[in-house]
């Protein structure tokens, strides 16, 4: 048999093309026996690892990745803020992403944690000195208006 464009159709049974060996087509979703399943997907008889991301661990279960944060745009504006800080705290958010990929989810908890209070430090030191600076400028312009010239009679004062 050939198929539309003049080549040799191959008989089912072989490996890729039409229903298995039995003649029988296989129920969608289902392969036959031996073939490997696609990438990620637990094999017939072994149970999906617990925790795992898309395996009903749900978030915020041990080994997700997504109930670690990383902070790192907090990090990033806390430059405008203090940036002495900003600079620790975008080292730290990068070792969280380190550790999350080598699997140390203790250490990548610890430096989320890190992150966090070097971010919230520098927000509200930053915060304060802004604040400080606003005020400063207000007095310094309302000192300003306030000065008094001196008025002389002579020709040169």
């Amino acid at each position: 048999m050939t198929n539309p464009y003049g080549q040799p159709q191959q008989p089912y049974g072989q490996p890729g093309y039409g229903a298995p060996s039995g003649g029988q087509p296989m129920p969608y979703g289902q392969q036959p026996y031996g073939q490997q399943q696609p990438y990620g997907a637990p094999q017939y008889g072994q149970q999906a690892p617990f925790g795992q991301p898309g395996y009903g661990g749900g978030p915020g279960a041990p080994g997700d990745l997504n109930a670690i944060k990383e902070y790192k745009g907090w990090a990033i504006g806390c430059i405008f803020l203090m940036w002495i800080l900003a600079i620790f705290a975008i080292i730290k958010s990068n070792e969280v992403r380190t550790f999350k990929m080598q699997g140390n989810y203790a250490m990548a908890q610890q430096a989320s944690q890190t992150t966090k209070t070097l971010c919230l430090i520098a927000t509200i030191f930053g915060g304060v000195v802004y604040a400080l600076a606003i005020v400063l400028v207000i007095v310094g312009i309302v000192a300003a208006t306030e000065v008094h010239t001196h008025y002389c009679t002579g020709y040169y004062c």
